[in-house]
């Protein structure tokens, strides 16, 4: 066994490499696993072998490995210590990983709490367990599912709850034969046995060992169709029906069956039972002999207590009063200690339902308290959201109101200043025809329009263009120049770039001045631009140069004129300056 377990984990290191060949050797262990009931353990030593790699793994493979050494664990019946590891692994694949891997990673966390006597816990996460089966789907892990519910079944027959036992052991039945595993299937609806007999229901115990024996014997197991059929002398013997008890009793001891390895009395109990058939019979030379072995061999108080009320049967049929009597008391005496455990031991169940019960409830609160939380924060984010919305829809809204306003009265502002014109212009006229009427209503119409312009300058001096800027706006040039900006192919002409330099240096003498002298005459043309608000990447499409040689040139400027380092926009602010 050695030398094949050393040859496979060679084989498996030099077949795969890089880090794909782990999913395969992770691969091969779990499917040994599943070949044999002691391959558990030569899948546990393939592991162990892979341990030194454990750096190298991804994070996936990681979880992945830790989940196969638990199963594996788990099937070799090494009793887990801790939860770690395996609560960090159902973690993962709560986010991650199939309906199978979900299932089985919860399988193993219950068997972990199985393990530790935390029953509630390995309840809670055998029934999550069963939550992940997708029972519709082809590929569903039946094997796994129908262990959970046999598991569920075990720990119900300890908490003393015969009808959640027969619920999760006829699930597990069905599932098995879902599995394809028959025997598993046979064994698991032979369980249902000692609920039955718990709720003192013998005809249901001796319909199903007596089918439980036919399913075995049909399938070729005869040893456990042997021992599912020998269960029934006992039943037999309370009927006082000998002749079938007898026929059972037979069947049990052909296979010289040690009793279920998992509880500690079995084998005890099983000395009991044929000390009792030999009772029933009369055949009491073998009755003390059965007895007192299983006596010696009794560590729970319940069997001793029946054990020694049965060879005070015995002693009374061999005429020993006295010893008879010896042994009633004791079995009293262990009646009365094994009622203190089976107290002691609700008491505890009770305990740990109840602190399970308090945990779970104060998991719940601390859960409601976090989702409050959460949604109290959604709300706040919510209303601030609202909040910051409504206070831009307030100022755009004050602000359109404000601009629409500004627009009104930057038109009167501008009719105005036209109206002035025209009206100065109509006085000259006049004061040639020396019309005095017509030249008083004129400059009274004049100083009307003055103050009217002077008021509207007082209040909104911050929103409105300059008298200088409405000029250049309201200008043939100017309507030019953006129908030249709209239509690229369309070029100014040297007569349009004289009408723009002498409109410009009529209204702003200065300009000429500071600039004319100093500059190329591409950076003056840009300079007039800029004073028409024109924008940069227009300008650049206007004087022929890029976005960056115009702000390069921009840059120059401010230097050639103003003596100073700055950007391109400085510069913009001191032509717009010059009025």
């Amino acid at each position: 066994m050695e030398k094949s377990i050393i040859f496979i984990l060679l084989s498996m290191l030099l077949s795969c490499t890089g880090n794909k060949a782990y999913d395969q050797q992770l691969s091969k262990a779990d499917s040994i696993m599943d070949i044999a009931d002691d391959s558990a353990q030569i899948t546990i030593k393939m592991l162990d072998a892979l341990k030194p790699e454990w750096s190298k793994f991804t994070k996936a493979q990681r979880m992945r490995y830790d989940l196969l050494y638990h199963k594996a664990m788990n099937k070799a019946y090494i009793d887990f210590t801790s939860d770690s590891t395996m609560l960090a692994v159902v973690d993962y694949y709560e986010h991650h990983g199939t309906a199978n891997d979900k299932m089985l990673a919860y399988y193993i966390l219950g068997c972990v709490y199985r393990d530790m006597h935390e029953t509630p816990m390995a309840l809670e996460y055998y029934n999550k367990a069963t939550e992940q089966a997708d029972t519709t789907a082809q590929d569903c892990d039946y094997a796994t599912l129908c262990r959970v519910y046999s598991q569920m079944g075990v720990l119900f027959s300890k908490q003393y709850l015969p009808y959640q036992e027969l619920f999760s052991f006829e699930k597990a039945t069905h599932y098995a034969y879902k599995a394809h595993d028959t025997l598993n299937a046979i064994r698991y609806y032979y369980n249902k046995t000692g609920a039955y007999t718990y709720l003192d229901n013998e005809d249901s115990a001796i319909i199903v060992n007596t089918r439980a024996a036919e399913l075995f014997r049909k399938h070729g197991y005869d040893r456990d169709a042997d021992i599912a059929f020998g269960c029934n002398y006992v039943y037999y013997l309370k009927r006082n029906n000998i002749d079938k008890a007898k026929k059972a009793f037979e069947a049990y001891n052909r296979v010289n069956f040690a009793g279920n390895q998992n509880y500690e009395d079995s084998y005890a109990f099983l000395l009991y039972e044929k000390g009792l058939f030999f009772l029933q019979t009369n055949q009491l030379d073998s009755v003390y002999c059965k007895l007192n072995e299983s006596l010696k061999l009794s560590k729970s108080f319940s069997n001793k207590a029946i054990t020694t009320k049965t060879l005070a049967q015995y002693y009374l049929k061999r005429n020993n009063p006295i010893l008879a009597a010896m042994y009633a008391m004791k079995s009293t005496e262990y009646n009365d200690s094994d009622l203190v455990r089976v107290r002691k031991t609700q008491l505890h169940q009770l305990q740990a339902m109840y602190d399970y019960s308090r945990n779970k409830r104060l998991a719940m609160v601390a859960e409601q308290k976090s989702e409050k939380r959460i949604m109290v924060i959604y709300v706040v984010i919510l209303c601030s959201i609202i909040l910051f919305c409504l206070s831009i829809f307030i100022y755009k809204l004050q602000m359109n109101k404000k601009n629409h306003r500004i627009s009104l009265i930057q038109q009167l502002y501008n009719d105005s200043l036209l109206k002035l014109q025209s009206n100065q212009r109509e006085l000259q006229r006049v004061k040639d025809l020396n019309e005095l009427e017509v030249i008083q209503q004129k400059e009274e119409i004049i100083m009307n329009l003055k103050n009217t312009i002077k008021d509207i300058r007082e209040k909104f001096s911050g929103s409105l263009l300059t008298d200088t800027d409405i000029i250049l706006q309201n200008s043939a040039i100017f309507r030019k120049i953006q129908f030249i900006i709209l239509h690229p192919k369309e070029k100014l002409s040297n007569e349009d770039w004289i009408e723009l330099s002498d409109l410009i240096e009529q209204l702003i003498p200065s300009f000429p001045q500071m600039l004319k002298n100093r500059l190329t005459e591409k950076e003056y043309h840009i300079c007039l631009l800029i004073r028409l608000h024109i924008s940069p990447s227009s300008i650049s499409n206007l004087v022929g140069l890029s976005n960056s040689g115009v702000s390069l040139s921009r840059k120059r400027m401010l230097e050639k004129v103003c003596g100073k380092d700055g950007t391109a926009k400085d510069f913009d602010k001191f032509i717009l300056s010059l009025v």
